[in-house]
């Protein structure tokens, strides 16, 4: 369903963070190491470091099946139900997830300025890596992402200059999940949010050595995540999920496997990856 500029060039292709979710609450929660000074036992040396952009996206997050790769209500009824309660389910938790929020600050979430701020950042991105300079945008991306663009930069041929461009929204950017970060010892100061982009993109490709020019137009439908400082409501891009399958139940906090939460977000942070091949 997604290509993003990878799909676009080719069609044959496309320590200390552990994350868990609460049954409660279903929030986010991370646990760190401090970094301290040799006279870390004296009072004023106590503080804690952390550095958002280690949180990556994990597969604890549920993405519903869009209506449009639903199976037939009448060959599949039970398949079509399930996903739609989980769908439901899903937006009902976020309503949860806000209500949290807001107790747990006494904040007013800014929806809007987030999802601009998103926005801006997914474009930035974007055209950092058909230009090639990923440097400029390295703080406003989780690391995961940033590896992941540099060994993608690294793999376009040197006789190649791209050219991206965000022609429009084909609907109105829709915020699919969101939930608080809990940070032990710290009061809620994150929070992680995942959009959906259904876009039309244009990439041109340019071949320096023949002086070829290829024009690629293309929708693309992205689940983007990111993390918000609720502080300064600045925006780090984390990585990007598909839609589930609709066979997929909503993950439980008992079968979320800790091992793999690095891999997760490694897998996650590769932007221009190919869909999983049950939802292609």
């Amino acid at each position: 369903m997604r290509a993003g500029i990878v799909g676009l060039i080719s069609k044959s292709n496309r320590g200390f963070v552990f994350s868990s979710t609460k049954c409660a609450t279903n929030a986010v929660s991370f646990r760190f190491n401090s970094t301290r000074s040799d006279d870390s036992k004296k009072p004023n040396s106590q503080q804690q470091v952390f550095d958002p952009r280690f949180i990556g996206l994990t597969r604890d997050i549920y993405i519903p099946v869009g209506y449009n790769s639903l199976p037939n209500v009448f060959s599949a009824p039970k398949q079509v139900w399930n996903a739609l309660l989980r769908r439901f389910y899903t937006l009902g938790m976020n309503t949860v997830q806000v209500a949290f929020y807001r107790w747990q600050t006494g904040l007013k979430p800014q929806f809007l300025l987030w999802k601009n701020k998103a926005i801006e950042s997914y474009v930035s991105v974007n055209k950092a890596f058909a230009s090639g300079e990923i440097k400029p945008i390295e703080k406003h991306v989780s690391v995961w992402v940033e590896k992941s663009l540099k060994s993608r930069v690294g793999s376009i041929p040197k006789s190649v200059k791209l050219d991206w461009k965000l022609v429009k929204f084909n609907e109105t950017p829709k915020l699919a999940v969101f939930r608080p970060i809990m940070l032990p010892g710290r009061p809620v100061e994150y929070a992680q949010v995942v959009y959906k982009f259904n876009t039309q993109q244009e990439l041109v490709n340019v071949n320096l050595k023949t002086d070829q020019v290829k024009k690629l137009d293309r929708n693309v439908i992205d689940y983007v995540g990111f993390v918000i400082n609720l502080d300064s409501n600045e925006v780090i891009l984390a990585g990007t999920l598909f839609e589930n399958n609709v066979k997929d139940r909503i993950p439980r906090p008992e079968d979320i496997n800790q091992e793999k939460m690095f891999e997760d977000m490694r897998i996650n942070g590769d932007l221009f990856r190919a869909p999983p091949a049950q939802i292609q």
